[in-house]
């Protein structure tokens, strides 16, 4: 056999192979005997998640919420939790890049892909997860709500978003209108506000429609809930799950398991505390991070501390599925993600022997005599120094960031051209402003103490930071919340 033919026959077999795996890869169901599934929640499948949600709460499935690519913070985490949760078999659902499915397959999981070319065409074909054809199915334009109540009847629930956006199409897709008409589906469950061209389109078709709406979040969430409750389920329930749109889909699944009612805050207002308490609820479970939470905030997505307040004065007993602190609010998301699938293990921080080393810069400025830095929530980043004044600092899961020394008491930060930090040293105290469009939005400060420590104040909470060897260790009450290794 020549060498010509042999490298024929190689070829054949690395084609043949592949065509194997891709075979053996992709479905259309969401089996009960899968141990997680990654759903993909950006860019063309925004809104994806919350069709997907309402299967894993059924199965009770963790929920991930993921772009194409696994976001770094979530792939140094997913090794040890597939070993130690014995993770057999992980579901994707949405366009991924195909190097996350060979990662996860080499680290000896079965990995199933339902995929499609858009949003709907991947929903209708995983309708075949159900054992028997549904009798109607729930469509929304995006609404987190809607597959808290699609968990509970056990139906589809279609996603009309478009555009990248969480706003609706005019129309109903094709692949929902066949499905509707092939299976003799002749009701369905409208949820949430909806285009009057979609709702014409499904009267022309013969298909009547129940709609549950509200003034604001907060009233469609009282609507779905109170829905939810006449048929039957959560009239015993003594917990919820409150956030914002974007977060809600992963705690569906923690909804199902736990008999909770889901609150969206979207307007972050409040006003939930009478309701709460005519539902008997003693345990609230917040799936976005308090605003003192954010070492470097940009947008102002938290839980406001006047609501925080409101439901302590009022006894509820608070929980956080974020971890105590966090880089930014893009950060405290994949927080939020990683925690909903370990059913609300936050991260522990543990030190031993501190011995605090004297300092006179806040962290944020002092690491940049280091080049790299890891923090307890496995965030990464790489500091560069591009001339005598100017550094670059790379994080693994967000947007860089440039800092500019202005003199010795004045620095200047940048993030991605929109948001700006200005930090100023008065005697031993650091005034950090934080700016977008030429307007101050948030104010935090950084006292230098006598004892080696630095306390860092914002929105009424106080932290105190210590410098211990190659780390930086931040306290909240004398329990350690946060650090920061120095390479």
């Amino acid at each position: 056999m020549n060498k010509k033919t042999i490298i024929y026959i190689i070829f054949a077999f690395i084609i043949i192979g592949g065509a194997y795996i891709l075979n053996d890869t992709f479905t259309d169901t969401i089996d009960s005997d899968t141990s997680m599934v990654i759903s993909v929640c950006t860019g063309d499948m925004r809104a994806l998640e919350v069709g997907v949600s309402g299967y894993c709460a059924v199965n009770n499935i963790p929920l991930i919420l993921s772009d194409i690519h696994i976001p770094d913070e979530i792939s140094t985490w997913l090794p040890d939790y597939i070993k130690e949760n014995n993770v057999k078999k992980i579901t994707i659902v949405g366009p991924i890049d195909f190097s996350e499915v060979i990662n996860l397959k080499m680290m000896g999981v079965n990995v199933k892909v339902v995929n499609g070319r858009s949003i709907p065409q991947i929903l209708t074909r995983l309708t075949s997860s159900y054992n028997t054809t549904p009798k109607s199915v729930i469509i929304t334009s995006s609404d987190p709500l809607a597959a808290h109540l699609g968990s509970y009847m056990k139906v589809p629930v279609f996603v009309t978003a478009s555009n990248k956006s969480y706003e609706s199409s005019e129309y109903l897709h094709s692949s929902y209108m066949n499905y509707l008409k092939n299976n003799n589906i002749s009701h369905v469950t409208i949820v949430g506000s909806l285009p009057m061209t979609l709702k014409d389109q499904l009267h022309e078709s013969n298909i009547t429609y129940e709609e549950i709406t509200g003034s604001d979040s907060v009233e469609l969430s009282y609507n779905v809930n109170n829905k939810i409750k006449s048929l039957g389920y959560l009239n015993n329930s003594r917990s919820v799950y409150y956030g914002f749109y974007g977060e809600l889909a992963s705690a569906v699944p923690l909804c199902y398991a736990n008999n909770a009612m889901l609150i969206e805050d979207s307007s972050n207002m409040g006003k939930t505390n009478e309701y709460l308490k005519d539902n008997n609820i003693t345990d609230i479970y917040f799936m976005r991070n308090a605003k003192s939470d954010y070492i470097m905030m940009e947008e102002e997505d938290y839980i406001s501390s006047s609501i925080i307040k409101s439901l302590e004065d009022d006894n509820f007993k608070l929980h956080f599925m974020t971890n105590n602190r966090t880089l930014d609010e893009a950060t405290g998301l994949y927080d939020v993600r990683i925690n909903s699938a370990q059913k609300h293990e936050t991260n522990n921080i543990h030190v031993e022997n501190l011995q605090p080393q004297k300092i006179n810069t806040p962290p944020l400025l002092e690491i940049l005599n280091h080049t790299k830095i890891r923090d307890s929530n496995n965030i990464t980043a790489n500091i560069t120094q591009q001339n005598t004044t100017t550094f670059k600092i790379e994080y693994s899961s967000i947007h860089p960031y440039t800092y500019t020394m202005i003199d010795n008491n004045t620095y200047h930060i940048t993030s991605n051209g929109e948001y700006e930090y200005i930090y100023q040293k008065n005697n031993n105290t650091w005034h950090v402003s934080y700016i977008h469009n030429n307007t101050t939005y948030y104010n935090t400060t950084w006292m230098i103490n006598n004892n080696n420590s630095i306390t860092e104040i914002q929105d009424n909470t106080k932290f105190t930071w210590y410098k211990n060897q190659d780390m930086w260790i931040c306290y909240l009450n004398n329990t350690p919340v946060y650090t920061i290794t120095l390479k």
